[in-house]
């Protein structure tokens, strides 16, 4: 089973992620976090050993990308990342920190052709769920501790005002891709615990 975790950035994905995974233990599921990050863990990617750079600076040589470049670096991060585990199986669940879902959108809004990004999207495995976590970015931006130029429209010297320029834009488009692709909608501007109650909700619905 598959359920992703999208969002915008500091919409509280990695934090819900996190609790989800823990309370289905609890419960005797079986459960795995897939995190596109995963690719600079050289003992579960060893065929990413290439890639030496720290991810702080990582995501930062990401930004400075330019073009469909971007795009498709990460989504083979993406994408390799689903390839060591029988994703059919159906005695284990596989939490999808982010998927494709933010940079999907990201990468249109930084200049890619979205019919691109719709084809490219559709090799993607379906999750059997998907959160979306949708959180005014003011309050995404009091939950941030550092950020990205990513996060900020990719400008160099960013401010808080280039964040929540890009976020706003970001967040209104997956709104409309929520309704699009059928996304299960909580907002994130609640606590954790009430964010929280909603996941299992949600979750148990599907198990």
């Amino acid at each position: 089973m598959l359920i992703a975790f999208a969002g915008c950035d500091g919409s509280g994905k990695s934090t819900q992620i996190k609790m989800t995974k823990e309370w289905l233990e609890n419960n005797n599921y079986k459960v795995e976090i897939l995190d596109k990050w995963d690719i600079l863990n050289e003992l579960k990617f060893p065929e990413c050993r290439f890639i030496k750079n720290e991810l702080e600076d990582l995501r930062v040589c990401i930004s400075e990308m330019d073009g469909i470049s971007r795009s498709m670096f990460l989504f083979w991060s993406i994408s390799i990342t689903m390839t060591k585990n029988d994703l059919s199986a159906k005695d284990h669940i596989y939490l999808l920190d982010g998927y494709w879902m933010k940079h999907a959108v990201s990468e249109i809004l930084y200049g890619s052709s979205e019919d691109w990004i719709l084809k490219t999207i559709q090799t993607f495995p379906k999750p059997d769920l998907t959160l979306y976590f949708d959180v005014l970015p003011e309050i995404a931006l009091s939950r941030k501790i550092d950020f990205t130029p990513y996060e900020c429209g990719r400008k160099v010297d960013f401010t808080e005002k280039d964040f929540l320029t890009h976020q706003s834009r970001l967040n209104e488009k997956m709104l409309s891709w929520a309704d699009k692709f059928n996304w299960d909608k909580i907002s994130s501007n609640q606590t954790k615990a009430e964010i929280f109650n909603q996941i299992k909700e949600k979750i148990k619905q599907i198990l």
